[in-house]
């Protein structure tokens, strides 16, 4: 009979379990099989029997839906199933048809329309030797597929014979009339021994598998041929594997769904949508991240975007150094590319971080150097611009900046706070009196800020670790960067090694504009001292008399037996040579000063100032001409803005930047020099802190500190300069001199000259002055007992050491001052080390300076940069690449440990000038003995280099 949803009660049984009850029909009973059943036993029956099976306890209701049911097994024409023997012909044969009874009612079957499903299985005798499946009358089934297991249904044959249950294990479509057949259940054969385990055997309904020596065998077109119980091939694998695939999932579709096909399709569509979409996300959001992750903008440069955080390569794509850029911007906050009209030039890469700031870099050429110059620039007012560079382990050392009071070597030994990168007095603000906005670290990367950025920097501060650079606008001294947003722009250098890096950066030559007396003049200066007399009460203003006893103190002679024939070095007269500040004029009693210091064999230097003390002949006239620097008011009157310079409690500012000043100055220095041949000039132009606070210039000067720079070029075009009391950017024309902030007398102060010295050099200033041996005694002990009254005579000795070496030599107090205390034979000593080996080292390197720009003084690391521990020795210093110094610098020692470092060629030798031993470099030589007459140096021999394999 034929399978009927509408009308049988089925129910499901468990899985795996055998179907246990058989029935003829609705109202039968039926009876339960008590063993077994065989293909073979049911193929030999000799009476027809009718089985029906809804394979995992599924059928087919009216609705097309499928429903769970528990389905008979019956046996229509005897209550034992399997009783009977049918012995079956030879070439048995089974039919698989499809009855296309319109009557019926239709049933979906995944997403095609056939009517009514029956599945025959008829015994004829005949034989088809193909695995064919034919569906009969020849309507396809689209995408149906019947798999092991699969819904199989057993109605009465419509041809005589035995009906038998059939498993169908893949069932594929071919879009024709013939289904292939991957595998088969029917055989009368037993499996061969291939190696498959024993639950890929077929199975009967009941779950038993076909016995050995069962045979079936079909023929016709309407036949399937199935000849044995092993796996046979499919026309498809591939297909076959397919179709497998697509009926699990159809069996574990919901049946609700089965019964809605067209709302099925639309949902599975929207799957496959919304699949489509969710991966289109996550993609999107790991490219981001990738993207955001780490951004090659350049070759040598990357920027993590998320973590702001900018990656410097070298030439063979190693790490040199990171930077945490836009350190106060939010950090949720994502960057995006910048417009096209918000780039600042072709090529450059542009950042912003909305209404907050933009970021444009771009690459520099700067010989063969790799270098990046980063334009921050701030959106709103709220907005603070500052990159962090790192310190520490990994992070190298750093160097340069200028000069400070508890100046340390490397700079990462010390601490500065935040605060503006301006000139100062050492004993309130960070930073001295000779500064540039350059650093270099020993990987091999510099930072060169530039000169309008209102910069700000701090160095292991408790806020922000690490050396970080800020912009930002202020009241003082950054007052003009109110009116425009603050911008931080620098460049970053990178590529080779330490000195590769510097010497890439040095100006080529600094010969353009030199005269040979210049360079006549600049030899004198490093050969011989610079005495300074000592300032004298406040108020008061030197006499002749005052400068001529100081003469006699410094050459021990009085004037009958003094000779100008000899030349003794330079007499420098603080601005106490005017009557006031700002007179530009000799005092009526100095008139014959020139004279007196030429026939004492000396250079007469005249202290020059930019200041005009109120009580000047030409404060008055200033303000009627409108020359000084005005106080900030929107006022029309011109007042001038006033502030204190040394002893000068109220004083104005020339406005070098107006035309009409700088007028009238070179007036005043043609007037002073006219009648004075043999006078050369020190610039004291103070710091930032003494340009007065509400300032307005005539141009605006984003930095203060570049007033130095004005005045100094200015006086050097009507005056002849041998110093200059500060710098912030430019190096002065030769011969001039950068002095040191004349120290306080301490042992502390002392420890602080090679530092400084040394990071001057660095920075771009090679001729300086470490400023006056002994350092300065407060203003009160020049009164007192005579051992008060002069710097301590050990450390007197120790400073004269280091200065001997220097470029140049500075007193304020002369040896003679310490004659009662056994000063000749240190005298003598340095006086024979300066003249016969320090002097042809310094001319020699003086020359090199000005053709190359690298410093007289150098740090160790330029003779071997890789070398770690030449990259922090702090407490000696070379002249040039050939003289070693190593001065004690402590009280009460004779002894210290001495660092004799390599070059890139080899280990090299030295040899010691105080007795003339040799030793190799790249050794310590611990507890060398130096009594406070002497000063250890070394000599570095022609034959430094000495190959690994000569070693």
């Amino acid at each position: 009979m034929a399978l009927d949803t509408a009308e049988d009660d089925l129910s499901a049984p468990h899985p795996g379990q055998q179907v246990a009850s058989g029935h003829r029909g609705p109202d039968e009973n039926f009876t339960e099989p008590n063993r077994s059943t065989s293909l073979s036993e049911c193929l030999s029956s000799p009476s027809p029997r009718e089985l029906t099976q809804i394979s995992q306890s599924e059928k087919y209701d009216g609705g097309g839906r499928l429903e769970d049911a528990e389905v008979p097994v019956s046996d229509p024409a005897e209550d034992n199933l399997l009783d009977g023997d049918c012995e079956p012909d030879d070439g048995s044969q089974i039919k698989l048809l499809i009855d296309d009874d319109p009557s019926d009612q239709s049933k979906s079957v995944n997403g095609g329309r056939i009517d009514k499903l029956d599945l025959h299985l008829a015994a004829k005798h005949s034989d088809v030797s193909q695995n064919k499946v034919h569906l009969s009358p020849g309507r396809p089934v689209a995408s149906r597929q019947i798999s092991w297991g699969d819904v199989s249904s057993i109605s009465e044959s419509p041809r005589p014979g035995v009906s038998c249950d059939l498993h169908v294990y893949s069932l594929t479509d071919n879009s024709s009339d013939d289904y292939s057949l991957d595998r088969s259940a029917l055989s009368s054969e037993k499996l061969e021994e291939d190696g498959e385990d024993e639950e890929d055997k077929p199975r009967l309904l009941n779950g038993s598998a076909p016995e050995n020596g069962s045979k079936t065998n079909l023929s016709d077109r309407d036949a399937v041929s199935l000849s044995s119980l092993k796996r046979s091939t499919s026309r498809s694998s591939l297909a076959s594997t397919f179709g497998v695939i697509k009926d699990k999932i159809s069996s574990s579709v919901p049946a609700e769904l089965k019964g809605k096909p067209e709302e099925t399709r639309l949902r599975i569509a929207v799957f496959i949508l919304f699949s489509l979409c969710l991966g289109l996300v996550v993609t999107s959001h790991v490219m981001y991240n990738q993207h955001i992750g780490e951004l090659r903008l350049f070759t040598n440069l990357r920027l993590e975007e998320a973590e702001r955080r900018m990656l410097l390569y070298d030439n063979e794509d190693k790490l040199v150094l990171g930077a945490q850029l836009g350190v106060d911007l939010p950090d949720d906050l994502h960057p995006y590319s910048c417009l096209p009209d918000q780039h600042l030039q072709d090529g450059d890469k542009c950042i912003e971080w909305k209404d907050h700031a933009r970021l444009s870099i771009n690459s520099v050429q700067v010989r063969d150097l790799s270098c990046h110059r980063l334009h921050w620039k701030a959106l709103s007012e709220s907005t603070t611009l500052m990159d962090c560079w790192p310190v520490g382990a990994g992070a190298g050392h750093w160097f340069g900046g200028g000069e400070r009071l508890s100046s340390l070597w490397p700079l990462e030994q010390g601490r500065v706070k935040m605060s503006p990168f301006v000139t100062g007095d050492e004993n309130e603000t960070e930073w001295g009196n000779v500064i540039r906005k350059y650093f270099i670290n020993s990987r091999g990367l510099s930072l060169s800020v530039e000169d309008e950025t209102p910069l700000s920097v701090s160095l292991n501060d408790d806020a922000h670790q690490g050396l970080c650079l800020k912009a930002h606008f202020d009241e003082f001294p950054y007052y003009y960067h109110r009116f425009v947003l603050p911008q931080l722009n620098y460049t970053v250098c990178t590529d080779g090694n330490l000195v590769e890096l510097y010497d890439g950066q040095l100006a080529q030559s600094f010969w353009d504009g030199h005269k040979d007396s210049d360079l006549q003049e600049l030899s004198k200066l490093l050969k011989l001292p610079l005495w300074e007399v000592p300032g004298i009460a406040e108020g008061g203003t030197y006499t002749l008399q005052y400068i001529s006893n100081y003469i006699e103190t410094i050459l021990g002679k009085t004037s009958s037996q003094r000779s100008s024939a000899v030349s003794r070095g330079y007499l420098l007269l603080n601005y106490h040579w005017q009557q006031n500040m700002g007179d530009i004029k000799l005092a009526p009693q100095l008139e014959a000063v020139e004279k007196l210091a030429s026939d004492a064999g000396l250079t007469l230097v005249l202290t020059l100032n930019p200041f005009v003390s109120t009580d000047s002949i030409n404060f008055k006239e200033g303000v009627k001409q409108g020359i000084y620097v005005n106080e900030r008011s929107n006022s029309t009157k011109k007042i001038p803005a006033l502030t204190w310079f040394k002893d000068v409690p109220a004083a104005a500012l020339l406005d070098v930047t107006n035309e009409l000043t700088v007028a009238w100055l070179r007036e005043r220095l043609a007037n002073l020099t006219r009648n004075m041949k043999n006078v050369v000039f020190f610039l004291d132009t103070g710091n930032t802190f003494h340009t007065p606070h509400y300032f307005q210039f005539k141009e605006n000067l984003y930095n203060p500190d570049l007033y130095k720079d004005y005045f100094i070029r200015i006086c050097m075009e009507e005056i002849k300069v041998i110093g200059v009391s500060g710098a912030s950017s430019k190096r002065p024309k030769a011969p001039a001199f950068v002095h040191l902030t004349t120290l306080e007398s301490s042992w502390e102060s002392l420890r602080t000259i090679i530092p400084n010295v040394l990071n001057l050099g660095v920075i771009g200033y090679p001729f300086i002055s470490p400023g006056p041996v002994g350092g300065s005694l407060p203003r009160q002990n020049r009164t007192g007992p005579t051992e008060n009254r002069f710097p301590d005579v050990e450390l007197y000795k120790r400073w004269w050491q280091i200065s001997t070496f220097l470029p140049q030599l500075h007193f304020t107090h002369p040896p003679s001052v310490y004659k009662d205390l056994n000063i000749a034979r240190v005298s003598a000593n340095l006086k024979d080390v300066k003249e016969n080996v320090v002097n042809e080292q310094l001319i020699q390197f003086g020359r090199e300076a000005m053709e190359h720009s690298r410093p007289l003084i150098r740090p160790l690391w330029m003779l071997n940069p890789t070398d770690p521990v030449a990259q922090r020795i702090d407490d000696q210093f070379l002249i040039g690449d050939k003289i070693l110094v190593a001065p004690i610098l402590r009280r009460g020692s004779v002894q210290r440990d001495v660092y004799l470092p390599t070059s890139a060629a080899g280990a090299g030798v030295w040899k010691r000038g105080t007795d003339g031993t040799f030793f190799r470099g790249g050794q310590w030589l611990n507890d060398s003995s130096a009594d406070t007459d002497t000063v250890l140096y070394f000599i570095r021999q022609p034959d430094f280099g000495i190959t690994a394999d000569q070693r």
